[in-house]
């Protein structure tokens, strides 16, 4: 895995300051771990934004380049832990950076790459994806950008769980292996449980419409 810079500036949390940082461009971000202590900075969100869009996400290898760093000082290796999005501006408006080494294992979320859907779909099956990424354990160097499924020679009540799944050496799947990860259903079975699902969502508003329910609105951070 190829690791990628980022420049900080330090930050002092004061009201106002942050929402003027992120006119300027700048996300505010915490960094943390490795017995050092968290530290406010503050990076240009176009970066962040550029690292998120490469095929490794927020599992990228970061140099984190402060500022006010003394001479000399080598880049802090660190990967993003946490993001918060605000959907009404479309935009991240902090993030958390986790201080990590490199001879260390970690734990991280992989995404799952899904090949074959096309073939197991030919009887008229439907693939169900009962996961999305999967937990791994293993040096930093060592995390995979991805997780392949394989659905090819897979048809009608056929399943994949999780100890199917090939990983990279050196990487550790964490679950239960019997966990099911994707499923091909037939048609009627699939549409059965959708209704299933669409007369679940509809129960909660029935009730809130009943007498005496109480609907609570507007709640936020600002």
């Amino acid at each position: 895995m190829s690791f990628v810079n980022l420049k900080a500036t330090p930050r002092v949390p004061a009201k106002g300051t942050t929402n003027a940082l992120r006119r300027a461009g700048l996300l505010p971000v915490v960094v943390y771990g490795q017995g050092a202590g968290s530290r406010p900075l503050a990076v240009p969100a176009k970066d962040v934004e550029r690292i998120l869009k490469t095929p490794a996400g927020r599992n990228t290898l970061i140099r984190l380049e402060v500022e006010d760093a003394p001479a000399g000082e080598e880049p802090t290796t660190v990967i993003i832990k946490d993001l918060q999005y605000d959907p009404v501006r479309a935009r991240y408006i902090h993030a958390d950076l986790m201080r990590i080494s490199l001879k260390a294992n970690i734990k991280a979320n992989i995404p799952l790459l899904f090949t074959g859907e096309d073939a197991a779909s030919r009887d008229g099956g439907i693939v169900q994806h009962q996961m999305r990424e999967v937990e791994v354990e293993c040096l930093p160097t060592a995390l995979p950008d991805s997780i392949t499924v394989d659905l090819h020679g897979k048809g009608v009540g056929d399943t994949v769980t999780l100890g199917e799944l090939a990983v990279p050496e050196g990487v550790r799947l964490l679950g239960d292996p019997a966990e099911v990860v994707a499923s091909i259903i037939a048609p009627k079975a699939a549409a059965a449980e959708e209704e299933e699902e669409k007369e679940a969502a509809a129960e909660p508003e029935e009730k809130a419409g009943e007498p005496g329910a109480v609907r609570v609105e507007g709640a936020g951070e600002e």
